[in-house]
């Protein structure tokens, strides 16, 4: 995995590379900065961008959460992780795809769950969803499909450049996703977690720019998947103490 992170703070930053040190079984490229400018200069224009960004949420000038808007604004896909001791950004953190929170003070323990976690996320994206349309088969990456849309009896795929046809209900399609990838948005609406851009007002704004609408009775399940994809929200709170 590359990992971009971004902390004013050295002594954290000292302790994450220190725990890192014994983690022997995860292959993990590492890049520091103090300075969110700095984070920001680097990969915005870069072709090799991380796999993971782990951001302090309290920096001066520009903290976490600005950070987090502006990588969104060139990277969908990257998973965002936020370090923090504070329980009042929580509202705030819908704006972006948030992957994990990690309490401070930082604990050996809970960076290896964030690996388990981000490699059994990343893995995600490889898998298939096959389907056949007019005596043809065909087979999407997951982190190719933006949504999925249900019309009577046909199932339409859109990715960013084409839109297939299929013949499924939603019992077939849910068994050829992954529960932790994609959320229901709707009775006839399931979208790709990973490209959600924003979520907020009853709407979310996908990676291309298509705007769907979130029914009433999906709003909770598509919050706690969107906040901590895999996860709740209450087990933020009961793990940090609130």
């Amino acid at each position: 995995m590359r990992i971009a992170v971004c902390d004013d703070n050295i002594q954290d930053i000292e302790r994450i590379k220190r725990y890192t040190v014994s983690m022997i079984d995860y292959a993990v490229d590492y890049e520091f900065f103090t300075k969110p400018e700095e984070l920001l200069k680097t990969y915005v224009k870069s072709e090799q961008k991380p796999d993971m960004y782990i951001l302090d949420i309290e920096m001066p000038g520009m903290d976490g959460l600005a950070v987090a808007k502006q990588i969104r604004t060139y990277d969908s896909k990257a998973l965002i992780v936020f370090l923090t001791s504070y329980t009042k950004y929580m509202p705030d953190v819908f704006e972006v795809v948030t992957f994990d929170f990690i309490p401070k003070p930082i604990t050996e323990d809970r960076l290896r769950l964030l690996f388990v976690k981000a490699e059994a996320y990343l893995n995600m994206t490889n898998q298939t969803f096959s389907f056949c349309y007019r005596r043809s088969r065909y087979s999407l990456k997951f982190d190719e499909i933006l949504y999925l849309e249900k019309k009577g009896r046909q199932a339409i795929i859109h990715t960013k450049d084409n839109t297939y046809q299929s013949n499924m209900n939603l019992n077939e399609i849910w068994e050829k996703l992954d529960e932790q990838s994609f959320a229901a948005i709707h009775g006839s609406f399931i979208v790709n977690l990973k490209h959600i851009k924003t979520f907020s007002g009853g709407q979310v704004i996908l990676s291309d720019g298509t705007e769907l609408t979130v029914s009433r009775g999906y709003k909770k399940s598509l919050t706690e998947k969107h906040i901590c994809p895999g996860r709740n929200v209450a087990w933020f709170y009961m793990e940090s103490g609130c």
